[in-house]
Order: structure tokens, then C-alpha cells, then sequence
């Protein structure tokens, strides 16, 4: 294997461990693994927890005047946001301005003894503050750096800005979220931001592939992950059904046209989840309904599907949700309960995985940092005397 180069601990592989195993290993995949995370707001704070729940040590580096505004997002707890809160558990905080060329310098001696930097200024911002990747690059060959910029640092749209909905609108993906209303009259908009999870997703990904080739090369790598290109992902099929036209998976069966795959609500109100695509569950699920003639109308659609949908509608109408929950363990049906996300906290699944986002590793213990909380004891401890402690 290639030497590696500063920043780059030595670490051991868990070879071809099966799944299992690996669970049961106290190493994580990044222990060992230093990031500077300079990020703000929700794309870089759901990257972070990744990295973080795969074992890596988060240096957050902050402005001092506010921080991350991810902070400031309500409700509070103890003076944190919420988002924050939960998203950098186990992270440390640093309060450095990078627009000080005192505190920049402070940044560039902690890069020497990191993995990954991670940015989401505008392009240009960095190579202002002498922090550009060429910079970093020289300092440290096998760090490994990612811009979360809003269209790359690249190209006609390289300064433009643009939020979660700027994306999810551009990008086709806003009306899938609202059931096909492109324009709709309430301004009713989807509560998830869906462009920066899967941006953060995406970057997470990426990062771990040049960590991968750092291994065997020595390089690190300068990666750019628009933000702009996290919705593709959701929309590469629709965009495929729409241009060969006609009716599709994504504008008919999956959208609630056909009564296999939709909600109904129950006698208590309470609502479930049916996905039944596949023709024995559908037929499992109506025998037990009581209207086994419906066997066959699982992926109707138009007056078919809706007058199959309407008549099992009855049926779950006329008992509560639990007892069709019942029925789906019984026979093993794809039926679940239809949560909000406090009900879905407190659902046996997701109750016993602790929030934890990786099937293999827990998730990272510990609490939010305050702002500034670690700046004095990371500096000393990597040895940079010539700071201000804040």
C-alpha cells in the first residue's frame, strides 16, 4: 500500500466480516478519523451526523458571533436548537472566524491533522480567506474536502443561491411531494427538506468513496456536491416515465390510484399504510377483509381501482386500526400504522433502533456542544499556542 500521506492515521480494515459481526465490533468504520466540518444549516449538519455515527471526531468550527444559524432553529432546548440538538450529538465546537486571517491560520494548522474538511460558502469565499482547496491541498495531500455549495463551484451557475425549496421546485421534485398540485392555492409546502437531507446523504457517500481511494493511493480528493443535485435521485424515475409518456408506476399506482398501495383510515380515526404492489398480499388482505372478489383489482385504476379502493375504504372503517395491525402480523402483510413523527418515536421499531440511522452502528452518544465549547482544549491539544482562546 502506498505510504499515506499527513492527516492519514493508520487504521485496521474489519475485512469480510459479515454484517453480524461488524455490529458487534467496538470500532467504528471512522474511528480514528478527523473532520473540520465548517458548514452551515441542514445539509452539512445531516452529513455530520453520518460521518459522526460512523465513528469520526467532528471539529465544528463556528463564528463567533451566532455560530451555525442551524443553532437559532426552534424550539430550543437549554439555548440549542432542536435540529442542532440532535444532529451534532458528540461533536465539538470551535469559534473561529474564518474571515480573521488569524483564525484562518488557526484552521489551516488543524487541517494539517485532518481527514475531511467540509464548506458550504459561496465558491470564491475560501480562496478569499487563503483557505481555498489549492491551499489546503499543499498542506495536507490527503485531505479529503467536499463543497456544499448551492450549484458547484463550476460553471454559469456557480453564483447563484438557492434553498431547499429553490431545488425541489427547479428540479421537478416539489409537485411528486404535493401528489402532482404544482401550484397549489393554500402555499401549503412539504415540511421535510428532502434537497438537503439527500444532499448530505450524497456527500456522505462520495466522501467515503475518496477516504476508499485515499486508502490505496495516498490523494485525497476535492469534491463538490451541489446541493442542487440532491433531488435527482427521487426524480430520475418520473423523469423517465414523463418523457416516454403515457400512464406510469409514479403518476398512477404509486400515487394512490390503485387501492393496493394508499392509506385508509380506521374505526378510531387512526390511519394505516397499505403496501400491497404484490398480487398474494393484496389477496391475503382482502380475504381477511371479508371481500375475497376483490382478489384481482389490486393495481386497478380509474372507476375500477377507485370503487375497489371506496369498498375496502368500508371495511377498514368498520374496526380500529389495532385490529388490522393485528391482521398484518398475522399474515405477514406489508400494512403498518400511518405515524406522525412523535407516534412513530414511540413505535416499537423505531422505539428499540434509538435513532440510530445505520443498521450495523448505534447511534452517536453524547449532547450538542455549546458555541466555542472545545475551542481552547482542541488548540492545545494540536498544538496551536498562537490563538486567541475564545
Amino acid at each position: 500500500m502506498p505510504g499515506l500521506a499527513p492527516g492519514m492515521a493508520q487504521r485496521g480494515g474489519s475485512g469480510g466480516l459479515h454484517p453480524t459481526e461488524q455490529a458487534l465490533m467496538t470500532e467504528l468504520p471512522l474511528d480514528g478519523f478527523i473532520v473540520i466540518d465548517t458548514t452551515r444549516m441542514l445539509p452539512g449538519a445531516v452529513l455530520a451526523r453520518l460521518l459522526g455515527d460512523l465513528g469520526a471526531r467532528l471539529l465544528k468550527v463556528e463564528d463567533p458571533a451566532g455560530g451555525d444559524p442551524f443553532r437559532a432553529a426552534p424550539p430550543l432546548e437549554n439555548g440549542i436548537g432542536a435540529g442542532f440538538a440532535a444532529l451534532y450529538r458528540g461533536a465539538e465546537s470551535l469559534a473561529l472566524d474564518l474571515r480573521d486571517p488569524g483564525d484562518a491560520a488557526v484552521v489551516r494548522k488543524l487541517v494539517k491533522h485532518a481527514d475531511v474538511f467540509v464548506e458550504s460558502f459561496r465558491p470564491g469565499t475560501l480562496e478569499r480567506w487563503d483557505l481555498g482547496r489549492a491551499r489546503l491541498r499543499a498542506l495536507n495531500p490527503g485531505l479529503v474536502s467536499c463543497s456544499l455549495s448551492s450549484y458547484g463551484s463550476a460553471g454559469e451557475w456557480a453564483s447563484r443561491v438557492g434553498h431547499d425549496l429553490n431545488f425541489s421546485a427547479q428540479s421537478g421534485l416539489l409537485p411528486l411531494l404535493r401528489g402532482g398540485r404544482e401550484e397549489p392555492a393554500d402555499g401549503h409546502l412539504p415540511r421535510v427538506q428532502v434537497a438537503d437531507v439527500a444532499s448530505g446523504l450524497l456527500a456522505c457517500s462520495a466522501i467515503l468513496a475518496a477516504l476508499l481511494t485515499r486508502a490505496r493511493t495516498g490523494i485525497g480528493a476535492d469534491l463538490d456536491q451541489p446541493l442542487a443535485l440532491g433531488p435527482l435521485p427521487f426524480v430520475a424515475w418520473a423523469q423517465v416515465d414523463a418523457l416516454l409518456g403515457g400512464p406510469s408506476m409514479t403518476t398512477s399506482h404509486l400515487a394512490g390510484a390503485a387501492p393496493c398501495y394508499r392509506t385508509y383510515v380506521c374505526a378510531d380515526g387512526q390511519a394505516v399504510a397499505l403496501g400491497a404492489i404484490e398480487p398474494k398480499f393484496w389477496a391475503s388482505l382482502v380475504e381477511a377483509a371479508g371481500l375475497p372478489e376483490l382478489a384481482g383489482a389490486g393495481l386497478d385504476t380509474g372507476s375500477d381501482g377507485a370503487d375497489a379502493a371506496a369498498r375496502l375504504a368500508t371495511a377498514f372503517a368498520a374496526r380500529p386500526r389495532d385490529h388490522w395491525l393485528d391482521v398484518a402480523r398475522d399474515r405477514n402483510l406489508p400494512l403498518t400504522a400511518a405515524h406522525d413523527p412523535v407516534a412513530a418515536k414511540a413505535d416499537g421499531y423505531y422505539g428499540a433502533a434509538g435513532g440510530a440511522w445505520f443498521g450495523a452502528w448505534p447511534a452517536r452518544a453524547g449532547a450538542a456542544p455549546r458555541l466555542g465549547e472545545h475551542t481552547a482544549r482542541v488548540l492545545a491539544e494540536f498544538g496551536v499556542t498562537d490563538a486567541i482562546s475564545r
